[in-house]
């Protein structure tokens, strides 16, 4: 939990320039997708072999299998016979280390990082195991990793669940396949003329979860930085935001909600620049009144 004397000390560290950008929301055309997965081993990629599926564009040569999703443009490739698959055998024990310098490796050897910067994020792991009925599991084995890079700006990070490289590595640290989130971005909407105060998005907070929720909320930790939807969803600015996360406590959704209440954690997404452009939050039904604990 951040007390009011922790959080201003945290936004006295929000400072650094940055800028509100323009994404590129053209779909077509699809000639540089093409390219990446050719070069990734797709040898009869056509824009003509795209068949559209709802919000997804799809090209299929055995083994391999793109995806374009159209809301966000991002791409997913993989590899089917052997992307998330256990050959029985398999036992990765690669460090991160090691699957983080494969990954940047291969990424850039497809050309995934295009003109952004990245940072390793995080690795993932597959897992599985076998067990007998009614017996714990024995013998877990991991048999692909997943390695997550963030893209870079203006020496920010991205929040959300776009803005990253994901590169599939199986056994022999050969990828299995890849994603791109990260949305084009076409250029500068505007520099940020300056960053949003702590009292005044304290304010937003107890306006917008005040009447949601009865009880009390507490600030647990905010972060600063671009944010970036998801593969479904439009996005057409690329801004930064305060990511808040919030532990609600004290009304809880009464007695058929089998969430406890000191178990309540939610995340409130604002815009961090006086010239944001917001708001982010879907509003909220009325409750109770909320109160804030400092």
């Amino acid at each position: 939990m951040l007390d009011l004397v922790a959080l201003q000390q945290l936004w006295l560290s929000f400072g650094a320039e940055a800028n509100i950008y323009d994404v590129d929301t053209s779909v077509e055309p699809l000639d540089d997708i093409v390219e990446l997965v050719r070069q990734a081993g797709m040898s009869e990629a056509d824009p003509a072999a795209f068949a559209e599926d709802g919000p997804l564009f799809e090209m299929e040569q055995e083994p391999f299998l793109c995806t374009v999703f159209q809301p966000s443009r991002a791409v997913r490739f993989v590899d089917t016979a052997r992307w998330l698959v256990d050959d029985g055998t398999a036992n990765m024990d690669t460090g991160d280390d090691d699957a983080i310098n494969a990954a940047v490796q291969q990424a850039g050897f497809l050309g995934l990082f295009g003109e952004d910067q990245f940072a390793p994020f995080r690795v993932t792991r597959l897992c599985v195991s076998a067990a007998e009925s009614g017996q714990p599991p024995e013998d877990e084995r991991v048999v692909d990793l997943g390695v997550v890079l963030t893209r870079q700006l203006d020496g920010l990070s991205f929040v959300g669940q776009g803005g990253n490289v994901v590169m599939y590595l199986g056994p022999d640290l050969v990828p299995t396949g890849f994603e791109r989130t990260a949305r084009r971005i076409s250029g500068v909407r505007e520099p940020v003329s300056g960053w949003r105060g702590l009292d005044d998005v304290l304010g937003e907070l107890d306006t917008f979860w005040g009447p949601f929720f009865g009880g009390t909320y507490t600030v647990e930790d905010v972060r600063l930085g671009y944010l970036e939807l998801g593969r479904l969803e439009e996005q057409d600015v690329i801004q930064p935001v305060y990511a808040i996360d919030l532990n609600l406590s004290g009304g809880g959704g009464g007695a058929d909600d089998p969430t406890p209440d000191s178990a309540r954690l939610v995340q409130h997404v604002t815009p961090a620049a006086v010239n944001g452009i917001g708001p982010l939050m879907p509003s909220p039904e009325p409750a109770e009144a909320l109160t804030r604990e400092e």
